[in-house]
């Protein structure tokens, strides 16, 4: 069989199996090297094919079907996104907050754009094509509500590619909304015009008349003044009556843990339209923004993945009203990574990776099973060489093996 001819040491190959020579080895580290470098050139996990400019149209297309204003582009919030997405990919990172403990509104100050009164950020990975990319943040209440948000006005969009783990290429995607805050200008008084009226006649100067002469004053009767009474008091008309304000105890609480982050997505209902809604968790506070519909409050609360907040209330305020509600149902342990903005196709392709780690493995397994077994043939049989294929020699060749088998997982 010519398989032992080559594989297994014996009289037949004079003990010198091919797999101990120089050029099997050669030919295996160039195999498993040129693969290494060469399959990554050829498969992209993640394409670029994400057009800012187009999904920032999908974005104003889901705001004027709900008869909501379309959003102006901002350069300077474009600006921004790129800074975020891009910091994405060069530290390996997806999360609202950065490896600093940073959330993105310095890199918004830093663009330029302030003074600001309300912002927003909608985040996103692993997609390659608008559609789907759209679709998952509408289903999504949290970046559903940023996108619909009445508040907002302006919007700025960037895509951003590179490698952001080993064997992981993708794509990041970070969306942000604002609104200036517009100083007040004040109303100018108008001016009077001059009259263009006729100029008034002299009037003459009145000549005093000679004093009559008459009897002296008579008494008359004197008359006491009518009081007139006070006209009757303005009727009281009732004042409309002020809205309850009331916060629904059915939280919904959606926990999931991105990188080194425990994210809370909270969708609170809140009747009787307060002017401010705030939640809280320990000394973390935040506001929650109104949706588009009406009565519904968002926000999204932060906290390291190691946090545990089973223990700890959830406060939430409205206009002086407030609640508090227990969070004994969240997760302890940091769960199997989960969201809802990361892209399935990007994901599937990642695995392949893996898939050709685990054949190098095997294969180098084998390679070195045979030279483990080719060894202990020469030994018991007494093959005294000096040559390239002594027990020396194939200790060495084991040693290259194993640096290669070892680099494949590196």
């Amino acid at each position: 069989m010519r398989l032992k001819y080559y594989l297994l040491a014996n009289e037949e190959n004079d003990y010198q199996p091919w797999i101990l020579r120089s050029s099997a080895l050669a030919i295996f580290c160039l195999t498993l090297w040129g693969l290494r470098i060469l399959i990554p050139l050829s498969f992209t996990y993640a394409s670029p094919g994400i057009d800012p400019v187009d999904l920032m149209n999908r974005i104003n297309a889901e705001r004027t079907n709900r008869f909501v204003p379309a959003l102006i582009t901002n350069q300077k919030l474009i600006s921004a996104a790129a800074s975020k997405a891009g910091d994405m990919i060069d530290r390996g990172y997806f999360a609202h907050v950065d490896p600093d403990g940073n959330y993105v509104w310095p890199r918004i100050e830093a663009a330029g754009y302030n003074p600001y009164l309300t912002l927003g950020e909608n985040l996103a990975m692993d997609f390659n094509s608008a559609a789907p990319l759209m679709e998952a943040w509408m289903n999504s209440p949290t970046h559903r509500a940023n996108i619909v948000n009445e508040k907002f006005q302006d919007q700025g969009l960037a895509v951003a590619e590179g490698l952001f783990e080993p064997g992981h290429n993708t794509i990041t995607v970070a969306s942000l909304f604002g609104t200036l805050l517009k100083p007040a200008t004040p109303t100018p008084q108008p001016t009077p015009a001059p009259s263009s009226g006729p100029a008034p006649s002299p009037v003459p100067t009145p000549v005093p008349a000679p004093a009559p002469t008459t009897p002296g004053p008579q008494p008359q009767p004197a008359l006491l003044p009518a009081k007139t009474p006070p006209p009757p008091p303005a009727p009281q008309l009732p004042l409309p009556p002020q809205p309850t304000i009331s916060i629904n105890p059915d939280i919904k609480l959606n926990q999931k843990f991105i990188g080194d982050n425990q994210i809370l997505e909270l969708d609170v209902i809140i009747s009787g339209n307060p002017k401010t809604a705030t939640a809280a968790i320990k000394d973390k506070k935040i506001q929650l923004l109104p949706s588009a519909i009406i009565g519904q409050y968002l926000g999204v609360l932060t906290f390291p993945a190691a946090a545990n907040l089973s223990e700890e209330k959830l406060t939430i305020a409205a206009d002086g009203i407030s609640s508090q509600f227990d969070l004994n149902h969240l997760k302890e342990k940091k769960p199997t990574a989960e969201n809802s903005v990361v892209g399935g196709p990007a994901g599937q392709e990642t695995a392949f990776p893996i898939i050709l780690k685990i054949v190098f493995t095997v294969f180098a397994a084998v390679y070195l099973t045979f030279l483990v077994v080719d060894s202990i043939i020469i030994h018991r049989s007494r093959i005294k060489r000096v040559n390239p294929h002594s027990s020396s020699h194939s200790l060495l060749l084991m040693l290259i093996i194993a640096l290669n088998f070892i680099s494949i997982w590196l």
